[in-house]
């Protein structure tokens, strides 16, 4: 009875995650956005002159049911402190530690819903900035680069 009872409590556990509304998105780099000063203009690098790692495939997946953010092989876990699924511009925000944080570098990473466009923005921290200028009298103040990424709904593989 008691093997039973444990089947039946499993069965419950496992299946009730297989309803789940899981979506995949593979996505893709489509454009490639540098700022190198704050008195510098935005250039568009052409993707042929962009590193390969870059240029390689990377997956993100949701619970869209729950509104959880399951995972990606781009963004790791200590990049954001949480995700905003807004229902107000359909856009999903990943919300990070900002331009205050311990890091290196911040990103403000945001999916588009509708157009399943991804922009993922990076910028130098204040920290880094001021050990830069610490140590070399300068800083890239104003440093900015842009990705976005057009993303396509997959089949999960496994």
């Amino acid at each position: 009875m008691k093997k039973l009872l444990g089947i039946v409590v499993l069965g419950l556990l496992f299946g009730s995650s297989a309803y789940t509304k899981e979506i995949n998105l593979s996505c893709e780099l489509s454009k490639y956005i540098e700022k190198k000063g704050v008195l510098a203009n935005e250039q568009q690098i052409p993707l042929s002159k962009v590193n390969a790692s870059d240029l390689k495939k990377f997956t993100l997946s949701f619970d869209m049911e729950n509104e959880k953010f399951l995972g990606s092989n781009l963004i790791g876990p200590n990049e954001y402190k949480n995700v905003l699924f807004s229902s107000l511009d359909n856009m999903i925000y990943f919300i990070t530690k900002g331009y205050k944080a311990d890091d290196i570098t911040y990103y403000d990473t945001r999916l588009d819903r509708l157009t399943g466009e991804l922009t993922r923005t990076i910028q130098p921290t204040e920290k880094f900035l001021r050990s830069q200028f610490e140590n070399t009298g300068t800083a890239e103040i104003g440093y900015k680069q842009t990705k976005i990424y057009q993303c396509e709904l997959v089949k999960k593989l496994f």
